[in-house]
């Protein structure tokens, strides 16, 4: 068969493991709100034990599509159905997944629940759904529920292909390339703009179905989509380039807006680049791009790597930076509003409330002083130690940092306390004129 379409579907391992196929889209697409939770999924092992890797799939559920083939006809809700069979392979490389999508529109084709329960694919898929269910943890009974499960399969594919619905062909390989074609014989004649919208839209279907985004985040989900395929050398080349180029698209996008405060990071960058290696390698594999092709794209994801990798550093050391110099701040206001509680608690009590004089404060005595300022400076000491330890935590000179941790904060000794006398000798004089102060305020 000759396709028309190529895609590929984000595998990092190499291998996709088909038993995991499942409707990756129900309800709206892009609008979240939509929701459409009656699905089919059945997914069996067709000619040995349940979870054989030669496998049958069906699958069925409804969309609301925001790509319409024209919004006075069509009103964005269709029903999509897959048929699909993975081959028996030893080899896994060698292993593919042959199947069709079947779509059409819900207004020309359904009507109540009622009705619709009199459809015959209807009927054949929930059948098939049942007998599938209740085969779940019976080992005994799995011959007769596959030979149910291939009679129903057979059986709704003879009734799709007989109602003439809109068909995408396709073929998904282990290494996650998708190649699809939209047959002539249709339901009613397509225009080209028609066919293909119909044929991304099948895509991105198989694609999630089979694919759930973990290096990206979901709003990134279209970063790759179907391109022009012809088998020729010239046009694999060019199918394989431009499917490369939508990458590099999306990559830079991130590079250009890598922000915070947009939700971008390099973290989303870095996934892209794995999903672009493996792209790569695969391309390799089935004989897209030469070896030479395959080097200097190789060399490009190095170099993209390494920029992002700079750019990400350099992004968290700012956060660092600013990170500390707010934890730095909050423990100063901290403190001052600790002393100006204590200086209106204390202090300035007698000035602006009356009290009795027997509740008047007394004056300190010297072994009172001592140990005020004593505590004070042990509280000081210990908020220094503290934040020094923080700050010189965020050095990146771990050499520098190794020689000022020992020569000046080494545990054990008094080169901490000595350390603190020393640079802080301009504070300590201030707050002993204060305390000195007070005590000649109280005495006069």
């Amino acid at each position: 068969m000759e396709y028309q379409y190529l895609g590929w579907i984000p595998c990092i391992s190499g291998h996709l493991d088909f038993g995991l196929m499942k409707p990756g889209i129900s309800g709206g697409f892009t609008n979240k709100d939509i929701k459409d939770n009656k699905t089919n999924h059945i997914n069996f092992g067709y000619l040995a034990q349940k979870d054989h890797h030669a496998r049958r799939v069906m699958l069925q559920s409804k969309v609301n599509w925001q790509d319409r083939l024209s919004d006075d006809e069509y009103d964005g809700s269709f029903r999509v159905f897959v048929l699909a069979e993975a081959s028996e392979s030893a080899c896994m490389d060698n292993r593919e997944l042959l199947g069709r999508v079947y779509v059409y529109p819900t207004s020309e084709q359904e009507g109540s629940k009622a009705e619709n329960r009199e459809k015959s694919w209807f009927q054949t898929i929930h059948e098939a759904q049942k007998v599938y269910n209740s085969a779940n943890g019976n080992i005994d009974g799995w011959d007769k529920s596959r030979s149910q499960l291939n009679q129903c399969y057979d059986r709704l594919k003879g009734e799709l292909e007989t109602m003439g619905f809109w068909r995408v062909d396709f073929k998904a390989t282990s290494g996650g390339l998708v190649y699809l074609s939209t047959p002539t014989e249709q339901h009613r004649s397509l225009s080209d703009n028609e066919k293909y919208l119909i044929t991304r839209q099948a895509y991105y279907y198989i694609k999630y179905s089979l694919h759930s985004h973990k290096h990206h985040q979901a709003e990134q989900d279209s970063l790759t989509t179907i391109v022009p395929y012809d088998p020729s050398r010239d046009g694999k080349l060019e199918a394989a380039l431009k499917m490369l180029c939508q990458l590099k698209r999306e990559l830079t996008h991130i590079k250009r807006t890598l922000t915070q405060e947009q939700g971008l990071y390099s973290d989303d960058a870095l996934g892209i680049l794995s999903y672009m290696g493996s792209l790569l390698t695969t391309l390799h594999t089935r004989k897209l791009i030469d070896g030479d092709l395959h080097q200097r794209e190789g060399r490009y994801i190095d170099s993209l790597r390494s920029s992002f990798q700079v750019q990400e550093s350099r992004t968290r050391n700012f956060r660092s930076i600013e990170d500390s110099i707010r934890s730095t701040y909050r423990v100063y206001i901290g403190w001052g509003l600790a002393l100006l509680s204590l200086f209106f608690g204390i202090v300035a009590r007698p000035f602006y409330a009356p009290v009795p004089e027997n509740q008047l404060l007394t004056i300190p005595s010297l072994a009172e002083l001592i140990l005020l300022v004593a505590l004070t400076l042990l509280v000081a000491g210990m908020v220094y130690s503290k934040l020094s330890a923080y700050m010189i935590s965020t050095k990146r000179d771990e050499a520098s940092l190794r020689y000022f941790v020992q020569t000046r904060y080494h545990p054990g000794s008094w080169k901490l306390v000595r350390s603190f006398l020393k640079d802080n000798k301009a504070t300590i004089f201030v707050l002993m004129l204060l305390v000195v102060g007070a005590v000649v305020a109280a005495l006069v």
